[in-house]
């Protein structure tokens, strides 16, 4: 898979572009793919945050969509979930957030 390829340097990278702009993570990152929950496809990439324990039971980050109000307001939830294949099952990282979405050229 293309983001194990590249997910520790994307994450430095990330880290420092967070520090160039003063907002520094305190908590340990990593970056891992984002994953259509209910198809198993693979959207691009997102860094986590959190305590090391939680962040490194990450596996993927779910991604859910959604309409409200007669679809006037679309839902892009992003869930830090702990396995990459979403249709055997999975569960919510709790104590984890998403910090960044990346996305690549094609």
């Amino acid at each position: 898979m293309a983001v194990k390829a590249v997910a520790a340097p994307l994450n430095n990278f990330i880290n420092n572009l967070m520090a160039a702009n003063h907002v520094a993570n305190r908590d340990h990152t990593k970056v891992v793919p984002i994953v259509t929950v209910g198809s198993n496809t693979y959207v691009g990439a997102a860094q986590v945050s959190g305590p090391t324990y939680n962040v490194n039971r990450v596996q993927a980050v779910g991604a859910f969509k959604g309409d409200w109000n007669n679809g006037v307001w679309s839902v892009n939830a992003l869930i830090p979930i702990d396995n990459l294949n979403v249709l055997r099952g999975f569960h919510r990282v709790y104590g984890t957030g998403v910090d960044a979405i990346v996305n690549a050229k094609l």
